[in-house]
């Protein structure tokens, strides 16, 4: 399998007063096309500021970062927009879904951005809500669905697309155990069918359903966990 990201020596700097916090420490980190990889740490370990760095959120302060074959550090702010667009989707913890739209048309604002033909993006919208279990929930609002079927509108959003690689953060942190199990049972079907999901999580049995599992801690990856 190639790999979709590849980062060396990533460090990340940030003014605090008269100080320098170190949030990253010379970060190696690659993903392989196809895997599930799951990063786990703490509140304050770093996590947070690695996952707006692949996502291409936020740049680095020194390091080289390559996704899928592109050098992201050495691309414009315009154009970093458009490959957040085209090669990254993304789950958060807090869903974003924009209240007065419908699944089906909160699914189809990334296509809209991408300047895809109506017809065709609610085709993809459609088929992405079909392919996590709301294809009876399509034209209902969020305040019309459980926090489980928000998320999962958030991953048809993510997924609508196809872009070849899958960032949830915390997908499961607003979500009582049990939709927390079909968000997860979800990921996996996707990662069966030959997606690429790279997971930021606190919880221990959440990262656990990944393949390779890393540790973040003080600005620093360890592992894989075996």
């Amino acid at each position: 399998m190639e790999e979709l990201i590849r980062m060396r020596g990533i460090t990340k700097w940030y003014s605090r007063g008269e100080n320098l916090i170190k949030a990253l420490d010379g970060i190696d980190f690659s993903v392989r096309a196809g895997s599930f990889t799951a990063i786990i740490g703490a509140s304050g370990s770093g996590k947070s500021t690695l996952m707006n760095i692949i996502g291409c959120l936020d740049i680095p302060t020194a390091g080289q970062y390559e996704l899928d074959g592109c050098d992201i550090l050495s691309f414009p702010e315009n154009r970093l927009s458009e490959i957040r667009n085209k090669k990254i989707g993304f789950v958060f913890q807090g869903f974003h879904l924009i209240p007065g739209l419908s699944a089906v048309e909160n699914v189809e604002l990334p296509l809209i951005y991408r300047g895809m033909p109506r017809a065709e993006r609610r085709e993809l919208a459609a088929d992405a809500l079909e392919r996590v279990g709301l294809k009876n929930r399509m034209n209902h609002r969020p305040n019309q669905m459980s926090g489980g079927q928000q998320q999962r509108v958030a991953i048809a959003r993510a997924i609508a697309a196809r872009p070849p690689v899958l960032l949830a953060d915390e997908p499961t942190g607003n979500l009582d155990s049990r939709s927390g199990r079909e968000i997860m049972s979800i990921l996996q079907e996707l990662h069966a069918e030959g997606k690429t999901i790279l997971l930021i999580t606190h919880d221990s049995t959440v990262a656990d359903h990944a393949q390779k599992v890393y540790t973040m801690c003080d600005g620093r990856l360890k592992g894989p966990a075996v």
